[in-house]
């Protein structure tokens, strides 16, 4: 049924637009995560520290913030179409470059252009969401396009590997490219879901003023704050986990990527609990997402050093409640703003991913003990994002989180 769809797409129907959005979607892990394996052998190859080889991963996480953060309102302005081929045209040559690449600092710029690309097509695939589909279908798709992002740490680093044993790491980003090729014949086919009357007027340049309009509204920006405390100890984590299970818990490599693994396929569930949960009261859900993170951090403060499997089994539920936050939080902001819709979704992707490289940062430059880290770390998100959320809702009133606006 298409009653669902607000634009037309008679190439694509509705399920090449929710296959297109996924795919958009789904890039940052495989970009992130395919070639990790590799990385110590790629260190050797290049001659250089694996300080200085991490940098592809750092400069990939802030220049995808970036550019999330700008093409949002550049297609607000010119239009999604444009701007989405733009973006995937950018990742394709960019990941070529990549596996291309002859010393480790074109691979860093390489990664730096294929992260810009990246954040072009999740700022403007979010976009589309609002723009497409009408009513809860939002959520539903974005919890799917949730559900296939949380499966890239998992399946990245088992296809990354294979794809590194039999023949090169070159050939995950040349994989990496060949991926996206399938999005961008998607694009090709999807016709513009602004329409030109609805874009904004005035240069691109001026467009960037939407930013700031966004953030007028006070209910988005108190809400948007609230709900980008729960990435900060999920990516530390992510970023802290093979020191925990390999120099602190004594793992090899392989039972590392196992227990990784366990813990990234729990977060798959987090979009199924969406479903669910979005029915209830937007503070209610709030409230659940960070009183299960005061709880497991609190236990993994008191007994996380005991066994990986306990560990992993506390963490789990963090994974799980982070990953029901994104489609949830963002389904909220994309309604809250009824229209400059590219620059709500830029800067909740944004916020979303630059809260996460905090955590990235602090787990390691803070504390020499990861699981200590950690623990902390989700107990000051949860009790941040309660206190936050209690204010929201002594200023904006309880009936200011209803998930969609029915039409």
């Amino acid at each position: 049924m298409n009653d669902d769809m607000r634009i037309p797409q008679p190439r694509l129907g509705r399920g090449g637009m929710i296959a297109l959005i996924t795919m958009c979607n789904a890039i940052a892990p495989l970009s992130t995560d395919m070639y990790m394996p590799a990385l110590p052998d790629m260190a050797a190859y290049f001659n250089t520290t694996d300080a200085v080889m991490n940098m592809t991963l750092v400069g990939f996480f802030l220049f995808f913030a970036i550019g999330m953060l700008v093409f949002g309102p550049v297609s607000d302005r010119i239009g999604r179409r444009p701007t989405m081929l733009g973006g995937i045209t950018l990742y394709v040559l960019a990941s070529v470059a990549c596996g291309l690449a002859m010393n480790v600092w074109y691979l860093i710029g390489m990664r730096i252009l294929q992260a810009i690309g990246a954040g072009s097509m999740v700022a403007v695939s979010t976009a589309i969401v609002k723009d497409q589909f009408r009513g809860q279908t939002q959520g539903t798709v974005l919890a799917i396009a949730q559900a296939f992002s949380v499966l890239g740490p998992v399946l990245a680093p088992l296809i990354g590997a294979q794809i590194y044993r039999f023949f090169s790491w070159r050939a995950d980003f040349f994989m990496q490219a060949l991926i996206t090729l399938a999005a961008l014949i998607l694009a090709l086919l999807m016709r513009d879901p602004l329409p030109r009357e609805q874009r904004l007027e005035g240069s691109v340049i001026e467009t960037f003023g939407r930013l700031g309009k966004v953030l007028e509204n006070p209910t988005f920006r108190r809400f948007l704050i609230c709900m980008i405390m729960i990435q900060i100890p999920m990516m530390a984590y992510i970023s802290a986990s093979s020191y925990i299970y390999e120099n602190q818990f004594g793992l090899s490599s392989t039972q590392y990527s196992l227990y990784f693994a366990a813990t990234a396929l729990a977060s798959v569930l987090g979009p199924a609990v969406y479903i669910y949960v979005r029915r209830l009261n937007g503070y209610s859900v709030v409230f659940m997402i960070y009183g299960s993170c005061l709880l497991f951090g609190l236990l993994i403060f008191l007994f996380g050093h005991r066994a990986p499997v306990f560990f992993a089994a506390c963490f789990a539920p963090i994974m799980i409640t982070s990953s029901v936050s994104r489609p949830f939080g963002t389904a909220i902001l994309l309604n809250l703003q009824r229209a400059d819709t590219g620059s709500a979704s830029s800067l909740s992707n944004f916020s979303f991913t630059l809260s996460g490289t905090v955590g990235m940062l602090l787990i390691t430059s803070v504390w020499k003990d990861y699981i200590l880290g950690i623990s902390i770390l989700a107990i000051a998100a949860a009790l941040a994002g309660g206190a936050l959320c209690l204010r929201l809702r002594a200023k904006a009133g309880p009936a200011a989180l209803s998930v969609f606006r029915q039409e």
